[in-house]
């Protein structure tokens, strides 16, 4: 079928023609006070074509598309592309010379019955709720993802993906005399049969009831170590940095930094689209592009931007395989691990702080310049061991600033639903703000 679009398309003069297809099927479930909240199931193609006609490059995307109205969609793409007054490179990929590649794990979540899915999210509702300092769970949800990906051009590439997967997590209230926290835990899976919903209310109320009983702490810097998925948080916020957009766009203080040291010799941070631990593995970006593992930061030194060919074009770079959404993005971005496990981290701290919580990452940073304001929860850590939970702070400082201060990493290597993970992260100071 899509082959039949690229030859109607040239057949009306546009020079080449890309087709890229998304039919993305999903499944949500939601459980409340044991019913059965919400019951949704949706199944969409959303299908973008990219054609150069007359030297430019032009897009149309549209939902469900039929062979009976693509003509009128190409006739729009020529029109998008006589209207375009700036000039960017114009590139249809012809391919790369090989692809990684990728074991896909396709269990067939349609096989297991709904109401076994809404029982796991009853159980799990009810053993949260059997811990007696939890007064409510605000909401169990479940979500099942099947995505498939094809990319077909008229300079003979044709390249597909398939992925599935299924998440499910509760967000459970906590409560102790005046304090009231809420906690939750996702599991992301690829079989059902691993969900556990024992297991999963188990890790909600440890993280739950541990927040319960924090004070603040005085004003100071402090050593600071950040849990794995706090660190990966900071480091999602920050990708945007490592970006080609940003460059061109001058969004980045990395612009003329290529080759040179950022950080201390222990930071590396590394792109690595079929990590063994990451949640999802892709072997090419939505240009067509193969992904490659690669080493953005290299002991302490930048060594490059992630481009798309657009950016790789006005760099004279090579493509990356980065380019996703239409700009582009890391594929499975971490910082390396070290040896270390937790306790061994934190057993030189005598004073010092653990942030499992940060609140407004998006609002309290600025990318560009590194600066970063964020509320923040924890522990205390004295004498080398967690104390007590902390609350009611603000950490404050700079990202670059924070890559050279690193202490410690840990072994603990954990990914997020966002494909950026890291260890836990042990730096020298950092600025709490707490009582006065």
């Amino acid at each position: 079928m899509y082959k039949k679009w690229i030859e109607l398309g040239l057949a009306k003069g546009i020079t080449d023609l890309e087709v890229y297809a998304v039919r993305n099927k999903s499944l949500k479930l939601t459980v409340y006070q044991n019913k059965l909240d919400q019951h949704v199931q949706s199944d969409v193609e959303v299908v973008t074509i990219r054609g150069i006609y007359d030297n430019k490059l032009s897009t149309v995307r549209f939902e469900n598309l039929s062979d009976s109205n693509v003509s009128a969609f190409l006739d729009q793409l020529i029109e998008n592309a006589k209207s375009l007054t700036v000039v960017e490179p114009a590139i249809i990929y012809e391919g790369s010379e090989s692809y990684p590649e990728v074991k896909d794990e396709l269990f067939d979540f349609d096989a297991v019955p709904v109401i076994k899915k809404i029982d796991l999210l009853k159980t799990l509702e009810s053993k949260i709720l059997e811990n007696p300092k939890c007064t409510q769970v605000q909401t169990t949800m479940y979500q099942e993802i099947d995505t498939e990906t094809t990319l077909v051009n008229s300079k003979g590439l044709n390249l597909s993906r398939h992925n599935k997967y299924a998440y499910a997590y509760a967000i459970g209230v906590f409560k102790e005399d005046e304090d009231i926290k809420t906690a939750y835990d996702i599991k992301l899976v690829k079989d059902f049969n691993l969900f556990n919903a024992e297991e999963m209310a188990e890790a909600t109320v440890e993280k739950g009831v541990a927040k319960l009983g924090g004070k603040s702490i005085p004003s100071k810097a402090y050593p600071t170590v950040f849990s794995n998925e706090m660190f990966a948080d900071v480091l999602e916020v920050f990708t945007s940095i490592f970006s080609g957009e940003a460059a061109y766009r001058n969004l980045t203080p990395l612009k003329d930094k290529v080759n040179q040291k950022i950080a201390l010799e222990s930071i590396n941070l590394i792109d690595d689209p079929l990590h063994p631990d990451a949640h999802f593995k892709t072997g090419f970006d939505d240009e067509g592009v193969a992904c490659a593992k690669r080493y953005v930061v290299e002991n302490g030194v930048f060594k490059g931007f992630n481009h798309s060919l657009k950016t790789a074009s006005i760099f004279k770079e090579v493509p990356t395989g980065n380019g996703f959404h239409g700009g582009i993005s890391v594929t499975n971005f971490y910082l390396e691990p070290k040896e270390k496990d937790f306790d061994a981290l934190i057993a030189d701290i005598k004073d010092g702080v653990y942030i499992t919580d940060l609140i407004g990452l998006h609002a309290g940073v600025k990318t560009v310049s590194g600066e970063f304001s964020l509320q923040a929860g924890g522990f205390k850590i004295k004498d080398g061991k967690l104390d007590h939970p902390v609350k009611m702070i603000v950490i404050s400082g700079n990202f670059f600033d924070v890559l050279n201060q690193v202490e410690g990493i840990g072994n603990d290597l954990k990914f997020g639903l966002s494909g950026v993970g890291s260890p836990s992260v042990y730096v020298k100071s950092i600025m709490v703000g707490g009582e006065a």
